[in-house]
């Protein structure tokens, strides 16, 4: 009885993560939706501010055209900067990039200049002196307007480098949630009462040292690996979810080895019939480059987890040895991939099985594009039997 109390407390705690969960990605999505909404609002006053700068010197130009008349033109640009003047009010409760504020209080003393510049160049006009009234259109009136569009571009540009960051961090926040309640669940079904671990994969040294297959485990464990460091892992998944170059990716290994208490990983992305080594942590570059490609039909623990889309566990041979754990990684339509691992005291326990899962899925998102297919020959694959995974 006290054991099914428990269990029902842990579901309905798991539950509860899932509704917190999603009432939490749903106020992201509407604060992403409010913020694109600001900006698209920005940029299209912004917009229709640089038209009317653009109005405003074509009908200071024909101020002083031949055959013109004035006084319609005269008209023309005191409507155009009254909207200016008007729209440059309004716009500012649109901006939300730190940097818009001055940039717009810049724009708002250029059109207070261009309303002074405009009135003395009607009064030149008045006066009969049309040379020195298109001396101020075409010389200072031009560069004044080149300025304020200037302006313009300069905070339609500040707004969307604002927006791009808040989307990225919003987009952070999303996979920290997600990551959080991965780790909640983890916890969760670890700490179910009366379960014990599934079919997992071992080695047989005898008939074939590279074979792998599956067999279930005698002697089934009660208990967690003490040190699976699970904020660790979660700090690495949230790191991986975040970075934008691949020069990152061999430090965040190191620390997924360390999170997994693993003497070394290797990354196996696949091309055409064959995977290749592509990156390693505890491992030097003369021993990957002698690993090779692995093929398909290579009988060993890689190519098992390749094929079969499943974790492949490689036990230790004898007591204090190490073992091994091979996670498939997965694309859009299939598995592109493995992450080996090597492990100190031949401890695979399912918590150590569940990290590298998580740490894998993680990975896959990120990991780059590789070639079309490998020429390697089919008999070169035989150096890559060498190891286990």
């Amino acid at each position: 009885m006290r054991q099914r109390r428990v269990r029902f407390a842990i579901i309905t705690l798991l539950l509860a993560s899932l509704v917190a969960a999603a009432g939490f990605l749903w106020s992201i999505e509407q604060r992403a939706a409010r913020v694109a909404a600001l900006v698209s609002n920005a940029s299209t006053r912004l917009a229709d501010i640089s038209d009317t700068i653009a109005g405003i010197g074509t009908a200071q130009q024909s101020y002083v055209a031949p055959g013109q008349l004035d006084e319609p033109w005269f008209e023309r640009a005191s409507i155009l900067i009254a909207e200016l003047e008007r729209d440059t009010r309004e716009v500012r409760n649109s901006l939300r990039a730190p940097e818009s504020p001055e940039k717009l209080h810049q724009l708002t003393e250029s059109v207070a200049t261009l309303k002074t510049a405009d009135g003395r160049t009607r009064e030149n006009l008045q006066l009969g002196q049309e040379l020195m009234a298109s001396d101020v259109i075409f010389s200072d009136g031009r560069n004044l307007l080149d300025s304020m569009i200037g302006s313009v571009h300069d905070l339609q540009a500040a707004e969307q480098v604002h927006l791009r960051a808040q989307l990225s961090e919003l987009s952070g926040q999303r996979w920290l949630t997600f990551g959080s309640v991965a780790l909640v669940w983890l916890l969760g079904l670890l700490a179910l009462p009366g379960r014990r671990p599934r079919a997992i994969a071992a080695d047989n040294p005898v008939q074939d040292q590279a074979a792998t297959r599956l067999i279930i485990d005698p002697q089934p464990r009660t208990q967690p690996r003490a040190d699976v460091d699970l904020a660790a892992a979660a700090n690495i998944c949230t790191d991986l979810s975040r970075i934008t170059t691949t020069a990152a990716l061999p430090g965040l290994l190191g620390r997924a080895a360390g999170a997994l208490d693993a003497t070394g990983l290797i990354l196996w992305i696949s091309a055409g019939e064959q995977l290749f080594p592509v990156m390693a942590h505890g491992y030097s570059n003369e021993v990957l480059a002698r690993m090779g490609p692995i093929a398909r039909d290579a009988e060993n623990a890689a190519a098992s987890a390749w094929r079969s889309g499943q974790l492949t566990v490689v036990r230790a041979g004898n007591a204090g040895g190490q073992g091994a754990i091979v996670t498939p990684l997965f694309g859009l339509h299939n598995c592109i991939g493995v992450l080996s691992a090597e492990l100190r005291k031949g401890e695979e326990s399912p918590a150590v099985q569940a990290v590298a899962t998580i740490i894998a899925a993680q990975l896959s998102t990120v990991v780059p594009a590789w070639p079309a297919g490998s020429l390697t020959p089919a008999d070169s694959t035989t150096a890559s039997k060498a190891r286990s995974a």
